[in-house]
């Protein structure tokens, strides 16, 4: 794989495409831990960007898929293969959707797609009533993407 297909691949994502999801919650519940991400037709069209449709394909097979106490909790295996190169990662969820979604994410992460999302620091925000980030904390988080974003440009 060339350089300027790997800097396509690992280039990051507008801010507007990074969503914020709560990891964990505080014991009180009022707080939570943020972590960025970006969902699975963002990697897509990041794929198709910079090789092209016809320059990757993926293959899925499920691993597990069970009723537990907690729920439904289903494994995936991906393997995405971009221009030749295969890299897999195992995803999870509560459905198979989310488990195609989440392995897909991760297998890309190999290839540097979003992995710099995981560099970002983490974050503790006020959580509203219903336990999602609380809006004023999830405009400063898109301000750290905007600050991180303008950084690159300066780097350039």
């Amino acid at each position: 794989m060339n350089r300027e297909i790997a800097q396509a691949l690992q280039a990051p994502f507008p801010p507007s495409e990074v969503q914020w999801k709560v990891q964990t919650r505080s014991k009180d519940r009022k707080r939570g831990l943020a972590v960025a991400y970006v969902d699975a037709r963002a990697v897509l069209n990041r794929l198709d960007e910079a090789v092209g449709p016809e320059g990757w394909y993926d293959t899925y097979e499920v691993l597990a898929d069970r009723n537990t106490e907690d729920g439904r909790h289903v494994e995936v295996r991906c393997r995405l293969t971009i221009l030749g190169i295969t890299k897999e990662d195992v995803g999870e969820g509560d459905s198979l959707k989310a488990a195609f979604s989440d392995a897909l994410k991760r297998a890309a992460v190999k290839f540097g797609v979003s992995r710099y999302l995981y560099s970002l620091p983490s974050q503790w925000v006020d959580l509203d009533d219903s336990g999602n980030i609380h809006p004023k904390a999830l405009k400063k988080l898109q301000q750290l993407l905007v600050a991180e974003d303008e950084e690159e440009e300066d780097e350039i």
